[in-house]
């Protein structure tokens, strides 16, 4: 074995013991309780969120910005970018992504998914390379066998008029009843999507419950069975999501069984554990409003969207924005010691994914955890087993 191998697998050692021994000191020193300076209960010794914070009711109202179009009188999703709102319409629509201008909502542009059907177009989510539209709609009977995420590049959008798509097909893997259930009679809807990491992440919309159960899908193109990790009470219809990946946190809308809307907001969590930290409701001051769509503007502010409802009164298809800066500032401002650390993202316990050559990085790493063991992230129950695994226990 060469110097230069030596060198590297003696270093990897050392952070692998050095990030042991840290971490059993910082599970056995954790005070655990609620680090929120917004919540009821915030305790300022707290040095781990596990998840109690609590919160006085709070209702915020969102200001209008314009209605949309009538080609987007069924608008229900959106993202932000290239300086410009992006959305789409659900079931039975054209395949087709609209780009608005946010100032007037004028449609600057149109975009055919050349070799896609708009069987029930629910959400739009993106990366840094591109953007997936969420075909699972799935409450007219609970039983589609066809449920899909559309996969498309953000240069091929930009530069052109017409692309094609590569696919997601998936299952959920807790479904196996198929029997038709019905007009809105089944937990397997899903109107939410967001892109995380190297994974999609699902809610759903839970006519049934009023809960909203996540779900894991792999990013790339094939035919999955979505992963069931977790649920939450939501008392309500989950329709829509945006996460701020740099925060640490995600805005998910709804609406009840009146159509009076609301927000919840998710925050503080670790690793994908969306419903193990903060988790607020929040009343929208409004009535007969089917939210839809919602996307980040900034860390604070955010567009959100409803279809036009005809009912005891019509409620047109509008674009609004939202001001969660009062309830998210105190989080924003306010750091415990980070469970997110710079080193755990450089050295990734479950991959390791260190460069064999990169010896300034391993001698950089191995300083930081040797001087500050608060650097070290506590891990997850998966992640605590592959390190074992990797350290050799």
């Amino acid at each position: 074995m060469s110097l230069s191998k030596n060198y590297f697998y003696l270093m990897k050692s050392a952070i692998l013991m050095i990030a042991f021994i840290s971490w059993n000191v910082i599970v056995h020193a954790q005070v655990y309780g609620c680090p929120d300076p917004a919540a009821n209960n915030y305790n300022a010794a707290v040095t781990a969120n596990n998840g109690s914070c609590t919160y006085n009711s709070t209702t915020i109202t969102p200001t209008l910005n314009y209605n949309l179009n009538t080609a987007l009188n069924e608008s229900s999703g959106l993202i932000w970018w290239n300086k410009q709102i992006w959305t789409h319409n659900d079931s039975g629509n054209d395949p087709l992504l609209y780009a608005l201008d946010k100032t007037s909502g004028a449609i600057l542009k149109t975009v055919t998914i050349s070799n896609a059907t708009n069987v029930d177009w629910e959400d739009i989510t993106q990366d840094d390379k591109y953007i997936y539209i969420g075909d699972f709609g799935n409450n007219s009977n609970g039983n589609r066998t066809n449920l899909k995420i559309y996969k498309v590049k953000k240069s091929a959008v930009k530069n052109g008029t017409s692309v094609t798509a590569t696919v997601i097909n998936f299952s959920y893997n807790d479904q196996t009843d198929f029997t038709p259930t019905g007009s809105n009679n089944t937990n397997f809807d899903c109107e939410a999507l967001i892109a995380y990491g190297d994974s999609l992440f699902l809610f759903s919309k839970d006519w049934v419950d009023n809960r909203t159960r996540l779900y894991k899908l792999p990013k790339t193109p094939g035919t999955y069975s979505a992963i069931n990790i977790g649920e939450l009470n939501v008392q309500g219809l989950i329709t829509g999501a945006e996460i701020v990946a740099g925060k640490r946190a995600i805005v998910l809308t709804g609406y009840n069984s009146i159509l009076t809307p609301f927000v919840y907001m998710l925050y503080d969590f670790t690793g994908n554990q969306f419903f193990g930290a903060n988790k607020r409701k929040v009343s929208l001051n409004q009535s007969f409003s089917q939210m839809e769509g919602i996307c980040a503007f900034n860390t604070k502010t955010f567009y959100v969207s409803n279809e036009r409802v005809q009912q005891v009164i019509t409620t047109p298809a509008r674009l609004q924005t939202l001001d969660l800066g009062a309830l998210l500032n105190p989080y924003y401002k306010h750091k415990i010691p980070s469970l997110q650390s710079e080193v755990y993202a450089k050295v990734h316990i479950s991959n390791l994914n260190i460069n064999e050559n990169d010896h300034k990085t391993l001698q950089k790493t191995v300083g930081i955890l040797h001087k500050d063991h608060s650097k070290v992230l506590a891990l997850t129950s998966r992640e605590q087993k592959q390190f074992n695994v990797a350290s050799g226990k």
